[in-house]
């Protein structure tokens, strides 16, 4: 599982980024959440994923993020709005893998 903090989201497809360690983006709908509720997921809000192993609909689909969950140390967004900046912590150096 990866721990990283989402980019951004498109509330009225219901779909998300989430920036990786080095760079790439990880595609998310809300079918993958399994907890937070759509709206409580905003720029800023960090969360823990696994990365779906399907090959999507086109081979240049972004990578996908499944079985998102809150962080422990996640701070909720409301209605997918941006965290402040003082709100949100450092993001991690690496994408280690979360016990």
């Amino acid at each position: 599982m990866l721990q990283r903090t989402v980019d951004r989201v498109d509330p009225e497809g219901k779909f998300g980024f989430i920036i990786g360690p080095n760079g790439e983006e990880y595609f998310f709908h809300m079918s993958a959440l399994e907890g937070p509720e759509f709206g409580d997921l905003g720029p800023g809000t960090t969360v823990e994923f696994d990365v779906g192993t399907d090959s999507g609909d086109s081979p240049d689909e972004h990578l996908r993020a499944v079985d998102i969950k809150l962080a422990p140390d996640a701070v909720i967004a409301v209605d997918n709005q941006p965290l402040p900046q003082e709100k949100i912590g450092d993001p991690p150096d690496e994408a280690e893998p979360v016990d």
